[in-house]
């Protein structure tokens, strides 16, 4: 920890909660419309996706058709709470299995290789393409990665097989997976209580908000949880099975643990809830109750922010000027003197419109001189990381062969240090910090391997960094990363490759899959506003790409540029 530490405010601690997978078919059920709220599933769920259908058991079919009758039930059990599915298997295979274990998912290029083995023994081979745990957290998985699933059939009174021992959960193809599940952001709060804070997961596209739901009632994903807090206190749960949805409102009946919240967590924890459930697109409303009874918050005013804004005019050095693109042309930043005679790169700029710092010699971190006053050192080192504002005031950067720390200076010339353990000994590309200050981006290189992880930051009560959390891997297939910035509250794009020429690639932190944008020649540097249409490359010649419709424009008639950079 750092000395200068003071005190530290603690995230809430994720619970880990196993979702209720409890779906009927939306035909067989209806909310009513008087009296206390009822069991039921979501009105009006979405139903542009496919419906997967499956045919029960041929007779005298064999142990590999049972099985992949099985896995043709199980893909598509989110419709019919998996009835299908559990017809191929014995009594004990029902009661062993379960189906809210998991989602593996295969990649839809390549077919299930079902092999018949000896005394009813079937493996169904694939290849995975990401898995999703009983909370709703997915994983990426690295290319080539291949899982086996074994499966036990015995002969039935009939002299029919069914499936009696079989892994729990689901798999599914990815193409299947896209049309039944649902990307969900869970909103928590930055431990300053005025940001909120996203943490990704997949649900069931039927029923997205019981799950949502759930899932926000348990907590943050564990890497997350030191880095943002919640106003829910702990041990609330719903008092129904289900969040049901009508004509766009949902509801949503807690336990009275909810109750023990004073008047300002109480309208923090109806802003986590309302912002979660109305990211889904059949939700506009929230209603809360408390064991059925009506939960009245007092009108407060919170502020809370998501996903800040960062303006749309990046800023870059052209000769030893700082000027920003205004969509047409450069002009100077106001107040921003010459950089001549320093070596400028990588500017960095404050949220709040102050102080701009940049790297002079790639070994110092300056601020940028203006008409009133020169630059200033903060930092010198040997060879010092693209510096990276955070919302607090504080610039973060390191030297790029790593001993396991990163360094930190504010313009008023405070510094401090970061422990960093997981570097030690690694090569670090780039860093940056989310918007809302929860969050580090780094990419780097360490035993031979290329990293892009996220983790998550702890401060004291002044808004100081003292250490970071366990990392989450990203973007596994990336082979080489120079840089990474923030496109919005839960993406990234980072430059690299992903086994061919270097383009840009969109990571979502828990999201979906990494997207490799189209490949711009020499791309060197990259910047983000808000938003993937909001996307600019920098090359090693000096032009200027902008993102536009699928692709890329060249900006024309400007004078050579490098290392474009918004706030942060």
């Amino acid at each position: 920890m750092n000395p200068k530490a003071t005190t530290t405010r603690r995230a809430s601690s994720a619970v880990v909660i196993l979702l209720v997978l409890a779906l009927a078919m939306a035909g067989c059920a209806s909310l009513p419309t008087r009296g206390a709220v009822q069991r039921g599933v979501e009105a009006a769920p979405d139903t542009s996706g496919i419906v997967l259908s499956a045919e029960d058991p041929r007779p005298d079919a064999p142990p590999t058709e049972i099985v992949r009758g099985f896995l043709a039930g199980s893909a598509g059990g989110l419709v019919d709470n998996f009835t299908v599915a559990r017809k191929f298997l014995t009594t004990e295979g029902v009661d062993q299995w379960d189906p809210s274990g998991g989602v593996v998912i295969y990649s839809g290029g390549a077919s299930l290789d079902v092999v018949d083995g000896d005394d009813g023994s079937v493996a169904v081979r694939a290849t995975v393409a990401g898995t999703v745990d009983p909370t709703g957290v997915y994983t990426e998985a690295r290319p080539g990665t291949e899982t086996t699933q074994e499966f036990h059939l015995v002969q039935d009174d009939e002299d029919q097989w069914r499936i009696e021992t079989l892994p729990d959960g689901v798999l599914i193809s990815d193409v299947n997976f896209g049309s039944q599940y649902r990307s969900t952001p869970l909103y928590f709060l930055s431990p300053d209580a005025t940001m909120l804070v996203p943490d990704m997961r997949f649900f069931p596209a039927r029923n997205t908000a019981t799950y949502a739901m759930n899932a926000l009632l348990g907590g943050p994903v564990e890497w997350l949880s030191t880095g943002v807090i919640s106003a829910i206190p702990s041990g609330t749960a719903l008092t129904l099975d289900t969040v049901p949805v009508s004509a766009g409102t949902a509801t949503v009946d807690v336990t009275e643990d909810i109750s023990v919240a004073g008047t300002t967590d109480r309208a923090r924890l109806q802003a986590q809830i309302r912002a979660t459930l109305t990211a889904l697109p059949q939700v506009q409303d929230v209603e809360i109750l408390v064991d059925s009874r009506p939960f009245r918050i007092p009108e407060v005013e919170l502020g809370l922010i998501l996903n800040p804004g960062v303006g749309t005019a990046p800023t870059m050095l052209s000769g030893d000027a700082l000027v920003r693109f205004n969509g047409t042309s450069l002009t100077p930043v106001e107040g921003a003197a010459p950089l001549t005679g320093i070596d400028a790169s990588d500017p960095a700029l404050p949220y709040n419109g102050d102080t701009a710092v940049a790297l002079a010699a790639d070994r110092f971190l300056i601020t940028v001189p203006t008409a009133d006053a020169g630059s200033v050192t903060l930092l010198e080192g040997t060879a010092l990381l693209d510096p990276s504002f955070d919302r607090h005031g504080w610039v973060w950067t390191g030297e790029r062969d790593n001993a396991g720390e990163l360094l930190l200076a504010r313009p008023d010339g405070a510094t401090a240090t970061v422990e960093t353990p997981m570097l030690a000994g690694t090569q670090i590309a780039s860093i940056r910090v989310s918007r809302d200050g929860t969050r580090l981006a780094v990419v780097y290189t360490g035993g031979g391997a290329v990293r892009v992880e996220a983790v998550a930051i702890t401060r004291d009560a002044d808004g100081l960094p003292i250490r970071l959390g366990p990392p989450v891997t990203l973007a596994p297939a990336m082979t080489s990363a120079t840089e990474v910035v923030w496109v919005d509250e839960y993406t990234l794009a980072v430059l690299g490759a992903s086994g061919g020429t270097i383009s840009a690639h969109l990571v979502t932190l828990g999201g979906e899959p990494t997207r490799s944008l189209p490949t711009v020649p020499d791309a060197a540097t990259i910047a983000a506003a808000r938003g993937e249409r909001e996307l600019y490359l920098a090359t090693t010649g000096g032009d200027l790409y902008a993102r536009s419709g699928n692709g890329w424009r060249l900006v024309p008639d400007l004078q050579p540029v490098r290392d474009p950079t918004f706030p942060g």
